[in-house]
């Protein structure tokens, strides 16, 4: 259980990941495998920079593990954010997409299209990095501005790199910390797990149960 987990916008799936509930195959398993190795390139090379053209990497905390808080009678929660830039007070999160997603959510984002999907994918996103942020100003790394790079699977060019760039949010973060506790609450008192609302939208929903 981490940010990514609890940052889903869906209680149902949320609750049932709380209550140790059998998680199904995911068909659509090569997407994820190229993000781990996305990630894992970006964090074997930034390192290794050139500190001269990119000043902001030389103090960087890369893919570090933080203490998110403690759920009574579940354990510790913890996370690792992809990248916080120690000196600029900045936390990144890579992720991967392809240009069809991509150009949905900047639609969202820019023009404020009505795109239901983009949007519950893009709340998920927001949460789980202000999560990360929140955890870090807790271990005593301050952050204040947070974002989320998005890098095309199908990319051939410097556009398909973008930037979603966003504050830090302390309240914000607080209230999906509060709402993990309540869930955690109501399992524990034997809420059943199909009482949770389900998300219409959920990518999960739909890819588990069709």
């Amino acid at each position: 259980m981490g940010a990514s987990d609890f940052s889903d916008p869906c209680e149902y799936h949320l609750a049932s990941k709380l209550a140790g509930a059998e998680q199904p195959a995911f068909k659509y398993w090569m997407g994820a495998k190229i993000g781990t190795a996305v990630h894992e390139f970006l964090e074997e090379r930034i390192p290794t920079s050139d500190f001269e053209l990119y000043p902001e990497f030389k103090s960087a905390s890369i893919e570090q593990k933080i203490r998110l808080g403690n759920l009574e009678g579940y354990g510790e929660i913890s996370s690792k954010p992809d990248l916080a830039l120690i000196e600029n007070q900045h936390l990144i999160d890579w992720k991967t997409s392809n240009r069809k997603k991509s150009k949905a959510l900047q639609a969202v984002i820019y023009d404020g299209k009505e795109d239901p999907e983009s949007h519950y994918t893009l709340k998920r996103y927001y949460a789980q990095v202000q999560v990360y942020a929140w955890g870090l100003n807790k271990n005593g790394t301050p952050i204040d501005g947070c974002s989320l790079v998005f890098i095309n699977r199908d990319g051939t060019y410097d556009p398909d790199v973008w930037t979603w760039t966003f504050e830090y949010d302390e309240d914000f973060a607080n209230g999906i910390w509060h709402r993990l506790e309540r869930i955690w609450k109501e399992l524990q008192s034997g809420k059943d797990l199909e009482e949770f609302p389900r998300e219409e939208h959920c990518f999960n929903c739909k890819v588990f149960e069709s």
